[in-house]
């Protein structure tokens, strides 16, 4: 099924759209990023393993004197530049993802996260939303006892920007504030969203502090309250939102 018709599947049910990234979000730990640095580290010379290996782990480790990165993988990805080209980190990453499907990296779920969106069936329309591959998402979610906690995955988004071709076909029948997207990396999961007006529920495990958002916390667990109050009655939840409470008039369906 491609991309488009998923969405328009997504746009034409009636419930609300929580839009959930995976990487981060939904799933946990840095097996997958590290099994992805291992991947890199296979092809480039030995001092620059060693660079590659500690400059992760001080990013991991959150070192106040480690540089600033969106994620892991751009850490990796800075981390190997001028020694691997763009080919070659793909390459890399695939070989990680094949890992992740057979089920050889150590992932975890957030805590109550089964329950939680075991709790909106009916409620919300629960839409995986992610840049990865298919393969090892759905091994992942099986692993994680989440493969009937979600209502449609959407891998290769080519998030952000391939918001910008999703957005208007996921709002085609309902206002802004009817979507609100999760997700750990701003400019991924938050920014285009935010600004079409949909609410956002910032996971910023590192502190950032990038960019607004609706909703933010350092960990997924501490925005099911608010989530569940946006699911069961988004319009009123917005009104609460003093940030956002304008656009219940100023993007309202036609």
């Amino acid at each position: 099924m491609s991309t488009t018709t998923s969405a328009q599947l997504a746009a034409e049910q009636p419930l609300p759209i929580l839009i959930l990234d995976f990487d981060g979000t939904v799933c946990l730990g840095d097996g997958p990023v590290l099994a992805y640095a291992e991947a890199v580290a296979d092809q480039i010379p030995k001092a620059a393993q060693k660079t590659l290996h500690q400059g992760l782990a001080s990013f991991l480790a959150e070192d106040p004197n480690a540089p600033s990165y969106k994620d892991g993988y751009a850490a990796v990805a800075a981390l190997a530049e001028g020694h691997l080209n763009s080919a070659g980190r793909h390459h890399a990453y695939l070989a990680s993802r094949q890992r992740l499907a057979e089920g050889t990296v150590e992932i975890d779920a957030p805590d109550g996260l089964a329950g939680f969106l075991d709790s909106l069936d009916g409620v919300a329309f629960r839409l995986l939303l992610t840049n990865a591959p298919l393969n090892g998402v759905q091994e992942s979610l099986s692993k994680l006892g989440l493969s009937n906690s979600v209502d449609l995955i959407i891998p290769d988004a080519r998030k952000p920007a391939g918001f910008t071709d999703l957005l208007p076909i996921l709002l085609a029948n309902k206002a802004p504030y009817e979507l609100l997207s999760v997700g750990d990396v701003w400019s991924n999961d938050i920014d285009l969203p935010a600004r079409e007006g949909c609410a956002t529920a910032f996971i910023d495990r590192f502190e950032h502090r990038t960019g607004a958002a609706t909703l933010r916390a350092p960990r997924f667990e501490l925005l099911y309250d608010a989530i569940s109050d946006w699911a069961h009655d988004p319009a009123a939840f917005i009104s609460t939102q003093p940030s956002m409470s304008t656009l219940l008039s100023e993007k309202a369906p036609q």
